[in-house]
């Protein structure tokens, strides 16, 4: 059905999270952070961990029946208050900003607000999500027989060889080799263009879907099931939207101090894959209080766009 506007401003239950050690440290070695930098002051985008059960709640509500096989994450955005450190017990509460049509797409647009223990809000969250198509249509005959297809068919030895050749380059400029059969496996590469502009290239590994979705709590099957993620046309299982987010904000923050941001927000553009080599680009404006990126694939395909970071 299509997703009524009376749903426009529902709300909620609180959900409370206190901030652990260990947590905070599975989550940074699942995105590639740096542990140290991180030892006590939350990662940016830490907050999909401590926002999950309202997530969950919102995209398994029973009455507004978001059709989960069309739904996709288009956009993110982050607003920070105060900082948030291991310790804290935060507090969330959600509700339903928006609801409308753009094509032939539905939008939901979730806000919430997080306040810490001395009732001092923290973070602002704005998530939007697309239904592919509209949320009161299946996919159609032709669209279910072009997954099948696609799911059928080997992986196109040309992409497979982009992939190889770009970890290689990677490899030697990082100066370090690495186990395509070990998860957790760090390969980045950072590269200050010149004063106002820089980049940064990271390797996605084959079990980092897997590895992010533990950290995360965000266990969808396309992350996790190859087979599957190729019944529905994606080719092969993908990494999660909000881990290449994640690696983002390593790349803004490896020369800022993270306590400056005063905002974060991207749009997802396309998948990432297992084996993908990510370039990161990003320039600072004149005044040098915003840090504008995108990210790029292997192929030049957009992975994310419309990076922005403000500062103070």
């Amino acid at each position: 059905m299509v997703i009524s506007q009376s749903f426009v401003g529902k709300e909620y239950p609180v959900v409370s999270y206190k901030i652990g050690r260990e947590k905070l440290k599975e989550f940074l070695v699942a995105i590639k952070a740096d542990l140290e930098k991180f030892s006590e002051l939350i990662h940016p985008t830490f907050s999909v961990v401590f926002q999950h059960e309202i997530l969950r709640n919102v995209l398994f509500d029973p009455d507004l029946k978001l059709n989960l096989s069309k739904l996709v994450h288009g956009e993110q955005e982050f607003i920070y208050y105060k900082p948030v450190v291991v310790g804290d017990t935060i507090n969330t509460i959600a509700r339903i900003e928006k609801i409308f049509q753009k094509g032939a797409h539905d939008f939901v647009v979730l806000k919430s607000t997080s306040i810490n223990q001395v009732q001092e809000k923290v973070l602002e969250s704005v998530w939007t999500f697309v239904i592919r198509g509209g949320n009161d249509k299946d996919f159609t005959l032709q669209e279910k027989i072009a997954m099948k297809i696609i799911g059928l068919l080997p992986v196109d030895p040309k992409i497979k060889k982009l992939q190889m050749e770009s970890l290689s380059k990677l490899e030697t400029m990082a100066d370090k080799t690495i186990d395509l059969g070990r998860a957790q496996q760090d390969l980045l590469y950072f590269d200050q263009n010149s004063k106002d502009e820089s980049a940064m290239q990271v390797f996605i590994d084959k079990y980092m879907p897997q590895v992010y979705a533990g950290a995360s709590g965000d266990f969808n099957i396309i992350h996790l099931d190859s087979d599957f993620g190729k019944s529905v046309g994606l080719g092969g299982n993908i990494l999660h939207g909000m881990a290449t987010m994640a690696l983002g904000a390593n790349f803004v923050v490896n020369n800022l101090d993270p306590k400056k941001i005063k905002r974060y927000r991207v749009r997802f553009s396309a998948p990432v894959k297992p084996l993908d080599t990510l370039t990161y680009k990003g320039k600072w404006s004149e005044d040098r209080k915003t840090f504008s990126f995108k990210a790029v694939n292997q192929m030049g395909q957009e992975v994310l766009n419309s990076g922005l970071v403000e500062i103070v």
